[in-house]
């Protein structure tokens, strides 16, 4: 992949790791653990296909308004500006954690021009959906304390459910390093290695078959406006 990404703290030295692993192989720890989707959006103006180096083939598709070959922290990165401009990856078993760990990673570059509104960065399937979902998104609610912060939703089929923030807000124009954490009893989520509160984990098995959204929801609603890098999905 040419290319080291160096841990930020212990939690997140594994996904990091696998990040920097040869193209070709889905990185397998010792713990279990493995990369089941990294994309390190690196394509230039003109590709339609976002590669995921992972191994495990799980290539997701460019909307037309997505901008490629914006400065990245790694090389370049995908800028996401409006309503359809987002990256869809068929949905896939793999994808799906069930009752194990889970870390969802991407670097990030949101604006300090931020306004109201409902950032999705990452999600696979819908809170109430059936099968449960996870993603990240940014909180957007203009008024709320938490405006600008990252925040990561777990939920489960029959309404069990875990919402953890990071630790500040990243609508600074800034690039950050954001992860979401769902452990066998813990919940949190890391910005630039340091966490914010840990919730006891009370989601269930996670498992739907909707796609994989980057820059929003499959409806081109909640829609994420900023930049992103070195997007990964762990499970184990």
């Amino acid at each position: 992949m040419g290319r080291i990404l160096l841990p930020v703290l212990a939690a997140a030295t594994l996904t990091v790791a696998l990040a920097a692993a040869p193209a070709g192989a889905a990185g397998v720890g010792t713990s279990g653990a493995a990369t089941v989707a990294l994309w390190h959006l690196d394509e230039q103006p003109g590709a339609t296909v976002a590669v995921d180096s992972s191994g495990l083939g799980h290539h997701g598709a460019i909307g037309a308004d997505v901008l490629l070959g914006v400065p990245g922290q790694f090389g370049t990165a995908f800028e996401f500006p409006g309503p359809s401009a987002k990256i869809t990856v068929p949905t896939s078993d793999d994808l799906n954690p069930y009752l194990a760990p889970l870390t969802v990673s991407a670097y990030l570059w949101v604006p300090s021009s931020l306004t109201g509104g409902d950032y999705n960065v990452l999600q696979k399937g819908q809170a109430n959906a059936v099968g449960g979902a996870y993603k990240l998104e940014i909180v957007g609610t203009a008024t709320s304390s938490k405006f600008g912060f990252p925040d990561c939703a777990f939920n489960s089929p029959g309404g069990a459910k875990n919402r953890v923030y990071g630790p500040k807000r990243i609508n600074d124009s800034t690039w950050h390093q954001v992860e979401c954490h769902l452990t066998d009893t813990q919940a949190y989520v890391t910005v630039d290695g340091k966490s914010g509160p840990v919730a006891t984990r009370v989601v269930g098995s996670i498992a739907n078959s909707v796609a994989v959204t980057i820059g929003g929801k499959p409806n081109d609603t909640h829609f994420y406006q900023g930049r992103a890098d070195e997007v990964s999905i762990t499970i184990g």
